[in-house]
């Protein structure tokens, strides 16, 4: 009954999403205005039970089945309103930045979990959802995770995206006109986003959480501006300003390319979070002797992509070298390891960059990445070779790239097939007649069945972790074989930085 839920959702709200008793009355004529109520529920209901609810699902559920009965809505139109539903529930921007502005006083990190908190009670970060996701770390201390509420993406189209200009509203779905968007079916709602602005050298900026949180308090720093992608001194300077304000995240930038950068190229912004990448518990391979920056400690790191520390007090001096690494890799050409920062007017060489800071030390990590393609790479030299697309077809962003692989949702049922397959020992063509997408997968099952005696679901773990190593190696510009090694030797050697 629609009358009773609206007094246990306002009762959620009270409880979780700081609605004011002064504005109860009001809030409670505007919900049965939209649910078409006459008049309101006067009995009793479990307002205990409500306050000691984490996450609104059992009420979403029971308003998205009330929608149905009574309103007859389908599943787009069930779906969007109940988004418009949260968004009135959810405290206006300003307040929320008043609120987190208040706690910021007190603490950067308690105003984070205020907001972290409030997002996830909103329903704008789906807890309930990602919880469901299946993770596991590797032999070799790879995250990998296969990734249920977000599908997958191919690199032509975000090759494609990345050219399109854009007249509709909004132009994207990171641009700030998103805040309070109602959505469509081309364009996720936004009723129930917040944001928390940014300043940086009196440019526009704002943050808000990931809704789909591919770990912890994963988040996204926008400019106000819909423009694209690029790596510069300007911008890479602003990872060091957020981390100046939240020394408890890390924040990065992805390369400025397709297939190398993120899935959105056309509108700049950042990823950063709470979490400890694999690449960042890398070892040093080796110190870089650097006299030209000595307030920075430079290595090279002991990890599948090709990747450099910098460690130091005085940003600038870091900012002076991570531009000087740039400079020198976007003219660096090594044709024994397929290098080349460009060609035919387009280029390949870029950085994917990501801050931390501990103290007063701050560490930059500079990744090296090329997008060039040929004839037998047509999706990228230095991208997911095509033996590997069965698990990984999109482009390797940061997320990726340090460590924590975030694969497509079709794994979980076909991972559970193979498992199937390897434990009763069914054959292809039986396999093939129900599932014909597991075609790409006949050589990894047929490597497994040699291994049937062990625990099935393990090998096929151990298998998608395999190749997500294997990726990893992939889109490593310099390679652990002797090509790449002395490939990688004539770069340093090009730094000129002792």
């Amino acid at each position: 009954m629609l009358a009773i839920l609206i007094e246990k959702l306002l009762k959620y709200a009270s409880c979780h999403l700081y609605l004011n008793d002064r504005d109860l009355i009001y809030v409670r004529n505007l919900l049965l205005r939209k649910l078409r109520v006459s008049a309101p529920y006067e009995g009793m209901i479990d307002e205990e039970e409500i306050c000691r609810m984490e996450v609104p699902d059992v009420l979403i559920e029971e308003l998205r089945k009330d929608i149905q009965e009574t309103l007859k809505y389908d599943d787009l139109k069930t779906e969007l309103f109940i988004e418009e539903i949260m968004g009135d529930l959810t405290p206006l921007p300003s307040k929320v930045i008043d609120m987190f502005d208040g706690l910021y006083e007190v603490s950067p990190e308690e105003a984070t979990a205020f907001f972290y908190r409030l997002c996830i009670a909103s329903n704008y970060i789906r807890k309930t959802s990602i919880d469901k996701n299946i993770v596991w770390v590797s032999k070799d201390g790879l995250e990998i995770s296969i990734n249920l509420s977000k599908p997958e993406k191919d690199n032509k189209d975000i090759r494609k995206l990345a050219k399109v200009i854009s007249t509709k509203y909004p132009k994207c779905v990171l641009c700030l006109e998103n805040l309070g968007y109602e959505g469509r079916s081309d364009h996720p709602a936004r009723e129930t986003l917040r944001v928390i602005p940014l300043n940086f050298d009196g440019e526009g900026w704002f943050w808000q959480y990931s809704p789909y949180g591919y770990y912890d308090e994963h988040l996204i720093v926008v400019t106000d501006e819909h423009k694209p992608m690029q790596v510069s001194r300007a911008n890479m300077s602003k990872l060091f300003s957020f981390v100046d304000l939240y020394p408890h995240y890390f924040i990065g930038s992805n390369s400025d390319l397709p297939i190398t950068g993120g899935s959105i190229l056309t509108h700049e912004h950042f990823q950063g979070g709470r979490h400890v990448f694999p690449m960042m518990k890398a070892k040093d391979a080796f110190v870089i002797p650097n006299s030209k920056y000595p307030g920075v400690k430079l290595t090279y790191l002991d990890f599948y992509n090709s990747a450099f520390r910098l460690v130091g007090k005085d940003e600038r001096e870091i900012l002076d070298l991570a531009m000087h690494i740039n400079h020198v890799w976007q003219k660096f050409e090594d044709q024994s390891a397929g290098l080349r920062p460009s060609s035919g007017g387009e280029r390949h060489a870029s950085l994917t960059s990501i801050v931390t800071k501990n103290g007063e030390d701050y560490t930059l990590y500079l990744i090296l990445r090329n997008n060039r393609c040929d004839e037998i790479y047509p999706d990228g030299i230095f991208h997911a070779h095509p033996e590997h697309h069965h698990i990984k077809k999109e482009g390797i962003g940061l997320i990726e790239a340090m460590g924590l692989f975030i694969l497509p949702p079709r794994l979980k049922r076909q991972s559970a097939l193979i498992s199937k397959i390897l434990a009763k020992d069914i054959p292809a063509d039986e396999y093939l007649a129900d599932h014909p997408d597991l075609e790409q997968f006949v050589s990894m099952i047929n490597e497994l069945k040699k291994r049937r005696g062990e625990n099935v679901e393990e090998l096929v773990r151990d298998a998608i972790s395999e190749v997500c190593r294997n990726i990893l190696d992939n889109t490593s510009v310099f390679k652990k074989d002797e090509v790449g090694k002395k490939a990688l030797a004539r770069f340093i050697k090009a730094l000129e930085v002792n």
